[in-house]
């Protein structure tokens, strides 16, 4: 199929699928966040699957049985998807406010309980994670993009301190996680989408009993370096596939 075109056609499935999605998740947000969750499992796995992308995963054994914080890199707006096409678990993320504007699929988002923060640090950003440290002890588990933003290169980034004031304010553990290849599928700043593989590979959980936010800095610097091997590791596997 010549390139132009099945760039065209991935692009108009995303959307299509993506308005689909967020229409129904709005809708099932009457019943409860949990209803959703198959929903966002099909539309990844469906995305992917339009766009051509080939993906694997490693390392799920390695999720706690009960809620988490995931510290993971951030390349493209594919990592979501193979987040959740992946990890079916109820999982909502720490998203940047931007997103809530955005017609139906901001909405959806929000109706989802995503959690919408500017990034800037602000007493207003800090209230919000703070209402987040109920939500991570009794319902769900929360996501964080912990480098702030979509890497420009490729590379990893230093980290934000959220995932760690988080995860130690809600005693739940911190999970390590990597995406590799979605900076190639669609890097920050493009509209066109590339048939390209992708890997996710989750770390072994670091434990949170017994610190103090004393200790962000040093958790924070732990999961950044948990982090980094998991992306090389990923990385292996997008080279594999590549190769297959």
């Amino acid at each position: 199929m010549n390139q132009h075109l099945r760039t065209l056609l991935a692009g108009s499935a995303a959307v299509g699928l993506t308005g689909a999605a967020s229409t129904l998740v709005s809708a099932l947000s009457l019943i409860g966040e949990e209803a959703m969750d198959p929903v966002l499992v099909v539309w990844a796995r469906s995305v992917l699957a339009a766009s051509g992308v080939r993906h694997e995963a490693r390392g799920l054994e390695n999720l706690p049985p009960g809620n988490f914080v995931l510290a993971v890199n951030h390349q493209s707006h594919f990592d979501s998807m193979v987040l959740f096409a992946h990890i079916h678990r109820h999982m909502r993320f720490i998203a940047k406010q931007q997103l809530r504007r955005i017609p139906v699929f901001g909405y959806a988002l929000a109706r989802a309980g995503n959690v919408f923060v500017d990034r800037t640090g602000s007493d207003r950003d800090k209230s919000k994670l703070h209402d987040s440290v109920r939500a991570v002890q009794e319902r769900v588990s929360i996501v964080f993009f912990a480098e702030g933003t979509r890497s420009k290169d490729g590379k990893l980034a230093p980290f934000k301190k959220g995932a760690a004031v988080l995860a130690i304010e809600a005693g739940v553990p911190l999970v390590p996680a990597a995406v590799a290849g979605t900076y190639d599928i669609l890097p920050a700043g493009k509209i066109a989408i590339q048939a390209r593989p992708a890997a996710l590979v989750i770390g072994k959980p670091l434990l949170t009993t017994g610190l103090t936010l004393d200790d962000r800095d040093r958790l924070t610097e732990q999961a950044h370096a948990r982090v980094a091997e998991c992306l090389l590791e990923a990385e292996a596997i997008v080279e594999q596939l590549r190769r297959g």
